[in-house]
């Protein structure tokens, strides 16, 4: 085992530093977004400069990629997917607050569990059918005042992208295991960006000359944390307890509640938020149960 790949089965190096670079993204791609006028520019920007990212990571683990198509097969599908959550998270990251989406994003979670039962026919679990009904109940606590549900468009698209989120995933189940693993999120990125450059009304110049303009350290900023923050929330979960970790890792969300108010002056209905960020992290250490 190389020097890296040591210090990457440490949790705690894992969990530490998927807390700086979620922190990271997550703040900075509120920024990145909010002055965007070509949507699918950005988001085909942020894969790519993510994809290329954790290619720096890939000699320091051991190369190997499938011979089973079916596998590539699947992990095209679930790309899809992929595509059309990135898309849609441009868009909703642009529009609402970063700690919403934060509260917001987790539903995925709560889509997993019912995946679970639905398709793969796991047991019907309470802990993880309470869990879920948490996670719910801190997002309902978010948006319901004076006896109505408060939200916009932009709300009801952070649904259906956890939605995708959560059916990519499904069908991206252990397919990593099969390839050498940073080389596997490169593709995960790098594929959803070529499906939308094909859907969507741009050139290759679009692209060079927006990650050209004044926004390129931006861009650099967000789409390395992406990058990153990927390959060390994976790493979290492999190196301890799912159990353990996915409640640790959901602190996050309060972190970025936390930290949005100062960055971005999210500071309206700031304590609602803290109280749906503790219900959606009880709820998540329920559904790893």
């Amino acid at each position: 085992m190389n020097f890296l790949e040591n210090i990457f089965s440490f949790w705690q190096v894992n969990l530490f530093l998927y807390f700086v670079t979620s922190v990271i993204f997550m703040q900075s791609y509120k920024t990145t977004v909010k002055d965007a006028n070509h949507k699918g520019v950005t988001a085909i920007i942020l894969q790519i400069v993510a994809s290329a990212s954790v290619l720096v990571l890939v000699p320091f683990f051991a190369f190997k990629i499938p011979a089973d198509w079916k596998l590539y097969a699947l992990m095209i599908l679930a790309s899809v997917f992929y595509a059309l959550n990135d898309r849609m998270q441009v868009s909703v990251r642009k529009h609402l607050e970063v700690s919403v989406y934060s509260i917001v994003g987790q539903l995925s979670k709560v889509f997993l569990v019912v995946y679970g039962i639905l398709i793969f026919h796991e047991p019907f679990i309470w802990n993880k059918i309470f869990g879920g009904l948490i996670i719910l109940a801190g997002n309902v606590f978010l948006f319901y005042k004076k006896g109505k549900f408060r939200f916009n468009k932009y709300v009801l698209m952070s649904f259906l992208a956890s939605f995708l989120m959560a059916t990519a995933l499904i069908i991206d189940v252990d397919i990593s295991k099969h390839f050498n693993f940073p080389f596997y999120i490169m593709l995960t990125l790098l594929i959803p960006a070529v499906i939308i450059f094909l859907f969507e009304k741009c050139s290759v110049g679009d692209i060079v000359k927006e990650f050209n303009s004044q926004k390129r350290n931006q861009y650099l900023i967000t789409g390395v944390s992406w990058g990153f923050g990927i390959f060390f929330t994976i790493r979290a979960l492999q190196t301890s307890e799912v159990i353990f970790m996915a409640p640790l890792l959901a602190i996050s969300v309060l972190l970025n509640v936390a930290i949005a108010s100062i960055i971005h002056k999210e500071k309206d209905k700031l304590f609602k938020k803290i109280i749906a960020a503790i219900l959606v992290i009880i709820g998540v250490y329920f559904v790893s149960m």
